[in-house]
């Protein structure tokens, strides 16, 4: 590169590379996602809903469920300006992925380098695990933004204190949006407490942060009554399967193993650096996050395995290739170059085939039963009204009226007597109640299996002559 060229680089301002990295990647990014409601998490379609509904002030089946987590705040200017449209917060969702990118480069250039920095932004960036986050607008990207925003607020707040002030409350809505959405999301109020109780500013303000974060905390616990639609206790190794895989977890031993292997490279990285997370509050919400979050380990936990892998591990890296090496650039970056070639080929293989995947339009499990359930539905003057263990997801899907499942009854014609107009249900037989099991099979007269596939099954309402009269 001539010396010209070179000093006209320079002289372009990093706000003008950073746009530019936006779009490129944004653009790039766009055209691995689905444009369908398939794929989405039942949160962030409940939050959807219940933003156009209010938007568009229709009557929606939507206010029977559950409380939505808090990500119905975060979509509130979607909602007002694009309502019905999911891809609009799909873009939502990677300017917020985009943003936390840069809240971690700014992390990592202050406690490592830059170049430490750089490596793990562009991996993670392109990790199909972080991309999967933004198609499906998981929980776990609004999660490590939150974690790498409330650190930095949290620094501003005690540069320039203000009581009761806009940097305050800001905190505590943190608080409440990020416990709302895991159990991962108690590691932002527990390590704010910890870091106010072992340095505060002044005790009036200690005071303020824990009455604070203790109102936070328990009216989300108490509105949402803990977290729903979550698999406790489940095998984090498959989810740990999918930071070097697709977020489809391998089936069998395949995934065992992967898991194991990203499982124990993650723990040597978080022993390796102990002293750099113990002392930082990004890293220590990380780290807690990761701990809070291992009793519900899916793809939202295994996110945040991911960036400490990445944000941790390639500073320590980078420092053994220095320790070991002789003089030259070969020998100081060597196998942190081989490293992020490989890996960096393998995740844009893995997204690569995702796009395809996404652009045939092939579904698998859930999407793939809710996809029959569209045929059922596309009849527009037949009466439809489902009973979904995925309601949410299910009414994006069809754009039909749907309900949650009905709590177990005294006997299946008692529940039957509880859902006046439902013509389908639609659920996963291993991951509902038992006795809500033994109520459909006392309905085997009046209930009709129209699908039985990996995802679930599709059970149909047999019409009113040929049921028993109750």
């Amino acid at each position: 590169m001539s010396p010209l060229v070179a000093d006209l680089f320079t002289r372009i301002p990093t706000r003008v590379w950073t746009l530019v990295t936006l779009a490129v990647w944004g653009g790039l990014a766009l055209l691995l996602l689905r444009q369908d409601g398939y794929g989405l998490e039942e949160g962030a379609a409940h939050a959807l809903l219940l933003n156009w509904t209010l938007v568009d002030n229709v009557a929606s089946p939507v206010f029977t469920f559950d409380a939505p987590d808090l990500r119905a705040v975060l979509y509130i200017p979607v909602a007002i300006y694009w309502s019905g449209s999911v891809l609009a917060a799909k873009v939502f969702t990677l300017l917020i992925t985009f943003g936390t990118a840069l809240l971690l480069y700014r992390w990592t250039s202050r406690v490592a380098n830059r170049e430490a920095a750089l490596i793990a932004s562009g991996l993670w960036l392109i990790a199909p695990l972080t991309l999967h986050m933004a198609d499906s607008l998981g929980a776990g990207v609004y999660l490590v933004a939150i974690f790498a925003l409330g650190a930095w607020l949290d620094d501003a707040y005690r540069a320039e204190p203000r009581p009761l002030g806009g940097k305050y409350f800001a905190q505590m809505v943190l608080a409440a949006i990020s416990v709302s959405l895991h159990p991962a999301g108690l590691a932002f109020p527990l390590v704010l407490a910890w870091r106010w109780y072992k340095n505060p500013s002044s005790r009036r303000e200690q005071r303020q942060v824990f009455i604070g974060l203790a109102i936070a905390v328990v009216l989300i616990l108490l509105m949402r009554r803990g977290w729903q639609g979550l698999e406790w206790w489940s095998n984090p190794l498959p989810a740990l399967a999918a930071l070097v895989s697709r977020h489809d977890p391998l089936g069998g031993d395949a995934a065992q193993w992967l898991g194991f292997g990203a499982g124990v490279l993650t723990l040597w990285v978080l022993i390796a650096s102990r002293r750099q997370w113990l002392a930082d509050t990004t890293g220590l919400m990380l780290v807690a996050g990761l701990l809070a979050g291992a009793v519900a380990a899916g793809a939202s936990w295994a996110l945040l395995a991911l960036t400490a892998l990445l944000y941790l591990g390639v500073p320590r890296l980078i420092a053994l290739n220095e320790a070991w090496g002789g003089a030259g650039l070969l020998w100081q970056r060597g196998s942190v170059l081989v490293l992020v070639v490989v890996v960096a080929t393998l995740f844009m293989s893995l997204d690569r085939q995702h796009a395809v995947q996404a652009k045939s339009g092939v579904l698998e499990g859930q999407d793939q039963l809710l996809q029959t359930l569209v045929l059922e539905a596309a009849d527009s003057k037949q009466p439809f009204r489902a009973a979904s263990q995925w309601p949410a997801r299910t009414m994006i899907v069809t754009r039909r009226d749907a309900l949650p499942l009905p709590p177990p009854a005294q006997d299946g014609v008692a529940l039957l007597k509880m859902m006046p107009g439902v013509t389908h249900l639609v659920f996963d037989p291993y991951r509902i109640d038992r006795d809500l099991t033994r109520n459909l099979a006392e309905l085997g007269g009046v209930l009709e299996t129209v699908a039985r596939q990996e995802g679930g099954v599709i059970l149909k309402v047999r019409a009113t002559d040929q049921a028993p009269v109750l």
